[in-house]
């Protein structure tokens, strides 16, 4: 019998409208139960307490409340089994977790915990690995790929490509290919530059010369291209710290989604994102938003109402409209930060009720 266990803590590098509520909506610290949730649900084998959270809560991320007040039946309240019996009880008028007591026939078992992610892993793991930014300024000081030795412009797995720098035989690589160059514009009047990365493939050095180095191609997500730049492979999945107790983000937190990672026009759930906001900015990895689709805007008076259209952008600014009244924002999902950096984070969409575009709005589920 395998026991599961939610890890606290996420050691990763180092998100808008103000003051908006949804009419209708319970307040932020309600859980609502969903239509047919189980009175009593026995724990699967690869069960995460993501999963177990979705068969009771829109919200899944919110699994750590589910669990308030239970430390009577559960020591810690993180370690359950597969074949544990989970019932609902009422704190307070508020759902709550238990776990049924077991009745053992012979002694226990004595087996390793096994930490589980609060996303299923085959959808977290490949974002912590395969997706990156990094500032503009330091992408010219890494190994970046001048070719093949047969000129060959996508250059596959098993093939040898030579980059611009001497690094040392026997290191393995991860080669990162930059998609999208993001812009933000700080309080100071600086302006911060950062590159989505990519990772495309996964190298070893073979060989090195006076001013280059020969890496031989061990693995790949797609073909290697020129100008493709180097980064220390990650650690591998068993080392990779993943697991984190996911939370609101701060009541004020505002942020902004600059764009997918993979650079579509529209993004969906399960996707990564790149925020506006840092560790600088106050954001760490498993801080929740809510993603807002805005209100249309409107003109006229009654009788006479209709929608406002976008300003022209070839008129001068003296010459435009002001901002039309807009109908009220509504929440279409959740995103939840994955890895933050300076002054940007990537993020994880994990519900989206619609596609959306970059420069969506995310504001914190606490303000409703």
């Amino acid at each position: 019998m395998r026991m599961l266990k939610t890890v606290l803590g996420y050691g990763v590098l180092g998100l808008a409208v103000a003051g908006m509520c949804v009419v209708g909506q319970a307040r932020a610290s309600d859980l609502n139960l969903i239509d047919g949730a189980p009175a009593i649900y026995t724990v699967k084998k690869g069960d995460t307490l993501w999963d177990i959270a979705a068969h009771y809560l829109h919200s899944p991320w919110r699994w750590p409340e589910l669990w308030q007040s239970n430390r009577s039946t559960v020591a810690d309240p993180h370690w359950i089994y597969p074949g544990d019996q989970l019932y609902l009880h009422w704190v307070d008028g508020q759902p709550r977790l238990r776990r049924k007591p077991r009745r053992y026939l012979a002694p226990k078992a004595v087996v390793s915990p096994k930490p589980v992610t609060t996303l299923p892993a085959d959808l977290l793991l490949p974002y912590l690995a395969e997706d990156k930014l990094l500032a503009k300024k330091e992408l010219k000081y890494l190994p970046h790929v001048i070719g093949e030795n047969r000129a060959l412009g996508y250059i596959p797995r098993g093939e040898t490509i030579w980059v611009d720098m001497p690094l040392t035989k026997g290191d393995k690589w991860g080669i990162f290919r930059p998609k999208q160059l993001l812009q933000r514009e700080l309080e100071s009047g600086e302006t911060a530059e950062v590159f989505s990365l990519k990772e495309v493939a996964r190298g070893e050095v073979v060989a090195v010369s006076g001013t280059t180095s020969a890496v031989l191609l061990t693995g790949s997500r797609r073909e290697v291209q020129p100008n493709d730049v180097l980064l220390p492979a990650p650690l591998p999945v068993s080392e990779a710290a993943m697991s984190f107790s996911p939370s609101p983000s701060p009541a004020a937190a505002e942020a902004r989604v600059l764009s997918g990672i993979g650079g579509m026009e529209y993004i969906a759930t399960h996707e990564v994102v790149v925020l506006d906001q840092g560790h600088l900015d106050g954001l760490a990895a498993g801080q929740v938003f809510n993603l807002l689709r805005p209100g249309a805007g409107y003109v006229g008076t009654k009788g006479h109402y209709d929608y406002s259209k976008p300003e022209s952008p070839i008129l001068p600014p003296r010459l435009r409209f002001s901002q039309p009244p807009q109908l009220q924002a509504v929440p279409i999902g959740e995103v939840m930060v994955i890895r933050p950096y300076e002054y940007f984070s990537l993020a994880i969409v994990t519900k989206a009720t619609e596609p959306f575009r970059a420069g969506a709005q995310l504001v914190s589920p606490s303000r409703g």
